[in-house]
Parts: structure tokens; C-alpha cells; sequence
């Protein structure tokens, strides 16, 4: 027997959890489908990294909002994300000045709470970094990160209160499809009837559309993280970016440093199936972050690797999402190829989305940044650094 519901939102990470709560809060009936767990797959291993230095203004603006999400998230959707507000510090060198000067005057136009300081200003907020080949440095005293899997599963606790069905360890089959429009979905666990289906699958959403016609521009690929435990009374507090090792790096609890890439040579390591791929790192990795580290933090010779693991990413070519109502099908939305972006993106991302089904969209609106036709068209989302995860 099918049951029937108005929306249904395939896939329960951070995206998935996040659209089913706005659409919840909204007043419709919602179905979220998840093939294993709640924050199962990248957003169960995301480094949750909230920083607002971005080069549009379009996710200038959305991370914005999510910061005043994740800062409020108790009073704005419920229960914990484990926000902790460490400042963001991303170090700049000469090269990088006229780029970072346009950015940090943009990011301020639309409000965000940053500023250019110098290095030596830098090193005074953060006394365990060196500012070695760093001329300056962008600074967010309100940045930080959160709990990845916490955050996912309170949307998720939300969006049930407001009346959401959960279902996991539901996998889909296929998609009902009658006069161009979705109408439903085959489950291994029964049929679902629908008006909209969102697919927010991530790195699978690629393989779950093909049987519909669509092939998505998405790649799944690895990216490679490692934590190291940090000496005793080291002092390391902020998230921190750095163009010259081309790393991120962040706090974790238990005195440990949390590092990955910022390099777009993640694109390489593709994973062809998403359920099957090496979650370990390799020692080269191991070897290449430790030498960057120390680079920039040199007191980090008396720590030592604790250990790490890999997680995958869906990219797209421009390293930005798919906000859209797709084409031919009426009623099918995605929200995937977040490109490491994903997390910090997510509360607005599930209002806007939200709003996307509820209302349609106009001309003016932000959603159109990330619409499906911007690759057929020959119009990608174009950042101003070299890196373009940082975007």
C-alpha cells in the first residue's frame, strides 16, 4: 500500500535535514528517506568549518545567514549544533592583497563582521602561528565550527516535532514518473506517493537520477583529513586557511588539530561508487600535512599524527551547488554538488530550497546562482582565488 505525502527529501545529511525542517516549518507534509542514518554519509565526516570569506556576494550572504543560524540554533530551529566561536583568521601574501582587499569590502557591504589586520596583529590573536610569508591575514571574530552530526540530527528532531516522517535504512529504487511530472517513488521498504521529490543525496545523487535521463555534472572524490594531537598548552584556538600550504585547519576537542586540503587536485581521486571507496589516508598525505603544519605552527614539532580518514565530496565543475527544479520533470528538485561547501551553507540553503517548492522563484532571486542550466549555458560560478573551494 503507498502512502502519500507532499514532499519527499531523499537524503539525511546536513542538505537533506535541513530542507525537510524548512519545509516541516511551512506546514507541509514531508517524508525524509535516508539509506542508512541520519548524517551517514559526508556530513557524519564533514570538518563543519562555518568561516564567511567568500568572493560572491550570493554565498556571502547565504553564510551569513547560516551563521546567524548556527548562533541562534536553539531559539531559530531547536536543540544543539555545538556552535563553538573561535574566530577565522585566513593568512594573506602579498600576491593575495588585492583579491583579499575587494573580497573583505564586498563581505562588508552585505554586513558580515570582518576585517583585514596585519600579520602582526595576526600572531597577537593566535601567538602558536608564524607569519612567514604573510604580509596580513582576513579576520572573523564570530566564525567557527559546530558538530556536524549533531546539527544534521537536530533539524532532523525539528522537522519529525513539526510532523515530518523519518525513514531510515530506506533505500530508492526508482522514480514515478507519468506526463513529465514525479509523481512518487519505489522504496525497498514500499511505494511513496508525491507532488515533489528533493534530492539532496550528495555524492549518490548522481547515480540515483540516471535511470530518469539526467545525468548530473557531479564527481564524487576523496578528501583526505588528518588530526594530530597538539602539545600541552599550546594555545591553538582559531580556524585557520593558508594559501601556501593550501590547508584548513581547526581546533578539535581533546587538544587535537584538525587538518585538510584546500586544493582543487581532490577532483583527481574520483570514486566511482560512493558505497565502496578507501576511507583511510595515505602516508604521503600524512607526511604532506605535517610538513605544512609546522610550517605555520611550529610548536606542533612536539606533537604527533593521531590519526585520520577520508570523506568524499560532490563537486561540480564550478565547485558550487545545484539549486534547481530540474528540467523535463516537474516536481524534481535537487540540492547536491556542494563541493565542500555544504555544511556552513545548509541553513540557508534549506530555506531557500524551502521556498523554492513552496513558491517557485523569480528573476531576482539568489537561488538562480545555482541553477542546473549554468554549465549548458557556459556560466559558471566564478570565484577570485586560485583555490576554489575557498570561493
Amino acid at each position: 500500500m503507498s502512502s502519500t505525502t507532499d514532499v519527499v527529501v531523499i537524503g539525511a545529511g546536513i542538505n537533506g535535514t535541513a530542507i525537510a525542517f524548512n519545509l516541516a516549518r511551512q506546514g507541509l507534509k514531508v517524508t525524509l528517506v535516508e539509506k542508512s542514518f541520519i548524517a551517514g554519509g559526508p556530513t557524519g565526516r564533514s570538518s563543519a568549518v562555518i568561516r564567511q570569506h567568500y568572493s560572491n556576494e550570493v554565498t556571502a550572504r547565504m553564510v551569513k545567514r547560516s551563521l546567524g543560524i548556527f548562533q541562534n540554533f536553539d531559539e531559530v530551529v531547536g536543540g544543539a549544533c555545538d556552535f563553538k566561536e573561535t574566530g577565522f583568521l585566513m593568512g594573506a601574501r602579498a600576491e593575495d592583497m588585492e583579491a583579499l582587499k575587494a573580497n573583505i569590502r564586498m563581505q562588508q557591504s552585505v554586513g558580515i563582521n570582518t576585517s583585514i589586520i596585519s600579520a602582526e596583529e595576526m600572531i597577537e590573536l593566535e601567538p602558536a602561528l608564524s607569519s612567514k610569508q604573510l604580509v596580513a591575514a582576513a579576520y572573523e571574530p564570530e566564525s567557527g565550527y559546530a558538530d556536524p552530526a549533531a546539527t544534521a540530527g537536530s533539524f532532523a528532531r525539528r522537522a519529525k516535532e513539526l510532523g515530518a516522517q523519518i525513514k531510515q535504512g530506506t533505500l530508492v529504487e526508482s522514480f514515478e514518473i507519468e506526463k513529465g511530472r514525479v509523481t512518487g517513488l519505489t522504496t525497498n521498504k514500499g511505494p511513496l506517493s508525491c507532488g515533489a521529490v528533493v534530492v539532496a543525496a550528495g555524492p549518490w545523487s548522481r547515480q540515483l537520477l540516471k535511470d530518469t535521463g539526467i545525468d548530473l555534472p557531479i564527481e564524487a572524490t576523496r578528501h583526505e583529513v588528518c588530526i594530530y594531537k597538539c602539545p600541552e598548552d599550546f594555545g591553538f584556538r582559531a580556524v585557520y586557511v593558508d594559501f601556501i600550504g593550501s590547508i584548513y585547519i581547526r581546533p578539535e576537542t581533546g587538544n587535537l588539530m584538525l587538518v585538510g586540503s584546500i586544493e582543487d587536485e581532490t577532483i583527481d581521486d574520483k570514486v566511482s561508487d560512493p558505497d565502496v571507496f578507501d576511507d583511510g589516508v595515505a602516508f604521503k598525505t600524512v607526511s604532506n600535512y605535517s610538513e605544512k603544519v609546522l610550517l605555520r605552527y611550529p610548536g606542533m614539532n612536539h606533537g604527533g599524527y593521531a590519526s585520520g580518514y577520508a570523506a568524499l565530496y560532490d563537486i561540480t565543475p564550478d565547485w558550487h551547488a545545484i539549486l534547481d527544479e530540474l528540467p523535463n520533470v516537474s516536481g524534481l528538485y535537487l540540492a547536491a554538488g556542494s563541493s565542500g561547501h555544504g555544511f556552513k551553507l545548509a541553513p540557508a540553503v534549506g530555506e531557500m530550497m524551502a521556498e523554492l517548492i513552496v513558491d517557485g522563484k523569480t528573476e531576482g532571486d539568489d537561488l538562480n546562482f545555482f541553477s542546473f542550466n549554468r554549465f549548458a549555458e557556459n556560466r559558471p560560478i566564478t570565484g577570485k582565488y586560485e583555490h576554489s573551494i575557498v570561493g
